[in-house]
């Protein structure tokens, strides 16, 4: 059994198509990146065989299986003032919020190890396969105003699978006073590839508040089977260690 820490680094790009109604985009679309620095509590369990080719050198294979509380969230706020081709300037915000996690992981590895300290402790190195549970989840927001109409639009997007990586490190091992046990300290460095969320999302909701010549709040006239549409499609890199 184990327990400790986990840090990871995640950059996000982003890429959120302009908001449109009948097909008249009414914000601009907007383009960046971003980096959040999930971190938490992880704990497990490990299974493994080691064999002792000299009385300095051991090697072995090992495998562990981490439950992680790993995560972190950022916010994006992009003002903007727009001009389309065929209507009045419109001016508003778009925001974006948005939460990086690794829910789990495990790795497959070997190791190679020295041994010292009277023949009770082994300091080695390690490296093989990882793999693990990655998510990234959040909301997209425009809201703005045009010739004295308020316009919003919240579209969630979210997905989240189990990659495949790699793994290396280096740890210290050594034993204990009761039979068949041991300690153990170690570092593992992680990569997890990317999730991409393009076109995966969970579903939007539009609001259009307008005004007539006395002022008063009106319906929208939305009609000819189009609807005001807004997306983004972020691609996230886990790397956690």
């Amino acid at each position: 059994m184990n327990a400790g820490a986990s840090f990871g680094s995640v950059k996000t790009d982003f890429n959120a198509t302009p908001f449109a109604v009948f097909a008249e985009p009414l914000s601009p679309g907007f383009v960046g990146s971003d980096r959040t620095y999930p971190s938490g509590f992880i704990g497990g369990g490990q299974i493994g065989y080691n064999w002792q080719y000299s009385p300095l050198i051991v090697v072995g294979l090992e495998a562990d299986f981490q439950g992680a509380l790993e995560r972190d969230s950022n916010n994006l706020n992009n003002p903007f003032i727009f001009t389309p081709p065929a209507t009045a300037t419109s001016t508003g915000t778009q925001v974006t919020d948005y939460t990086t996690k690794i829910d789990w992981f495990g790795t497959v590895r070997a190791r190679i190890g020295y041994v010292w300290g009277n023949g009770n402790v082994m300091s080695y190195l390690t490296g093989g396969l990882a793999y693990g549970k990655v998510d990234l989840e959040g909301t997209s927001t425009v809201n703005g105003t045009i010739i004295g109409s308020l316009f919003s639009t919240t579209q969630n997007f979210g997905h989240s699978q189990v990659n495949t990586g790699w793994v290396v490190g280096y740890g210290t091992e050594g034993r204990l006073a009761v039979p068949g046990w041991t300690w153990k300290v170690e570092g593992l460095w992680m990569d997890l590839g990317h999730l991409d969320t393009a076109s995966v999302t969970t579903g939007a909701s539009t609001n259009l508040i307008c005004f007539n010549s006395a002022n008063a709040v009106i319906p929208c006239p939305l009609s000819g089977g189009k609807s005001p549409r807004t997306a983004i499609s972020p691609t996230a890199f886990f790397a956690a260690g």
